[in-house]
């Protein structure tokens, strides 16, 4: 930040740079607490998957209207009250008598958070200067790359020798700190009143989104079962009147021009999205393989997965010069096969003196391979946009990876379930993470074989 001349601009760094930590920090705690949390509730472990879609769902479904309530009430008074509301329902995890009301809590965690980071970017782009944007946003890219990192381990620390409740207790003084800086550092911005919201396209959009994902995490509890099913097809009609909507409304909830770019298509719903499911699939079940397939203790299962995001987080530097030298359709593929070699080693790994050994390099593996994906696909997504559709574009982009995350987390859970019901046993074994495993790997190699044909050899700007 020393580039930084102006005070106002080290403010809002620090401010966004918080928030991001602080939510990153959260989702990253979590997974590693699930076993614990379920045992708890009394539930399988696999029901927990749900404190995550459910989690990302509200999200999504809340992200459309952050830039609405922005202009409406100004951009620092939805900030702070999107904190407040973090900060009061992380609360509400930790007091949580049982499973439901911990999943409502967990619902509007998701909403809020929804308003924080995307409205805590506004700030920034609005009173930040070109000359310094660069630097700034390269700096609040950090915690998103840190606090996966530490995490897990913080998580695991904190269930070892302590309580699960603490991991969201910990989001109380980050909160309270935020609050301040902002209330104090952050100056106002004035409303306009004037910006109209397309109300139905927003509760045709969030409906759909979430009876479809709901509907899709529940068949964990049985494909048999009508009401998932009926949650499916509810979802899915109102997705097809929100389209509707969306082509005949002047200014729907969402533009959709960013669709008619194949690169943008073909990275944020097509291949391009399903390349990834495998990297987001681990983010679930990894910390569940190594607590329930291995044995290994939650502090223990956090430090190895350092190595996965330590991996990521290494790479970065390296991303460009990497894709420069070797072009795009290479450099992918290649970390595609990295990431899959390495779920293959931790699929077929048996318990033994070198197995944490393994097991971390995989991981390490999977972590440079992960970087060399997203950061190469999430180029290619906005490289052909125009200056007007860049903005609409970049919603839809963020949309589309909040569903991916939500429906990898979910189709984990479902195959994992599955092959736990078909075990006849009540909890998974190493076996049935083992098949989970390679059913994520049979989708990665057949994404990847659906990308080959759509990526350039090089850059589109070269």
């Amino acid at each position: 930040m020393k580039r930084f001349l102006k005070l106002e601009s080290r403010d809002i760094v620090v401010v966004v740079s918080l928030a991001m930590f602080m939510i990153q920090l959260d989702s990253a705690v979590l997974t590693i607490a699930l076993p614990v949390i379920a045992r708890d509730f009394e539930v399988p472990v696999v029901s927990l998957s749900l404190s995550i879609t459910i989690y990302l769902t509200m999200l999504v479904a809340v992200l459309p209207v952050s830039g609405w309530a922005a202009d409406r009430f100004g951009a620092r008074r939805v900030f702070l009250a999107a904190t407040a509301v973090f900060a009061l329902f992380s609360l509400c995890c930790a007091l949580a008598p049982g499973f439901w009301t911990f999943i409502l809590a967990r619902a509007f965690q998701g909403a809020s958070a929804s308003l924080l980071a995307p409205v805590g970017r506004l700030i920034m782009l609005q009173r930040t200067s070109k000359e310094e944007l660069l630097d700034a946003l390269s700096i609040t890219a950090m915690p998103m790359l840190i606090a996966p990192t530490v995490g897990p381990s913080i998580g695991g620390f904190i269930v070892d020798y302590g309580r699960w409740e603490y991991i969201f207790l910990l989001n109380i003084p980050f909160a309270a700190i935020l609050f301040f800086l902002t209330k104090r550092n952050i100056a106002d911005m004035e409303p306009n009143p004037s910006r109209k919201l397309d109300w139905v396209g927003l509760l045709l959009l969030s409906f759909a989104l979430i009876a479809s994902l709901m509907g899709f995490d529940r068949l964990t509890g049985g494909i048999a079962r009508p009401l998932p099913w009926t949650l499916i097809a509810f979802g899915l009609a109102l997705g097809w009147l929100t389209w509707r909507h969306i082509k005949r409304h002047r200014q729907p909830i969402i533009a959709l021009d960013a669709f008619k770019y194949r690169n943008f298509r073909t990275n944020s719903i097509g291949a391009g999205a399903i390349i990834r499911l495998p990297a987001r699939a681990m983010l679930f079940a990894l910390p569940l393989m190594l607590q329930v397939g291995f044995g290994y203790s939650p502090f223990v299962a956090g430090i190895m997965l350092m190595a996965l995001n330590g991996g990521d987080l290494i790479t970065k530097p390296w991303v460009k010069p990497v894709f420069d030298r070797f072009g795009v359709r290479n450099t992918i593929m290649v970390g595609s096969a990295m990431g899959l070699a390495g779920l293959t080693a931790i699929a077929v790994v048996e318990r033994g003196p070198y197995t944490l050994a393994i097991i971390l390099a995989a991981l390490l593996l999977c972590g440079i391979s992960r970087s060399l994906i997203f950061t190469g696909l999430s180029f290619l997504t906005f490289a052909d946009l125009q200056e007007d559709t860049v903005v609409s574009g970049n919603v839809v982009a963020n949309i589309s990876m909040q569903l991916f995350n939500a429906i990898a987390v979910s189709a984990t859970a479902l195959v994992l379930g599955l092959a736990t019901q078909m075990s006849g046993i009540a909890e998974p074994q190493i076996g049935e993470f083992r098949f989970t495993i390679g059913v994520m790997i049979a989708v990665g190699v057949i994404a990847s074989i659906m990308l080959w044909r759509h990526l350039p050899l090089r850059r589109p700007t070269d």
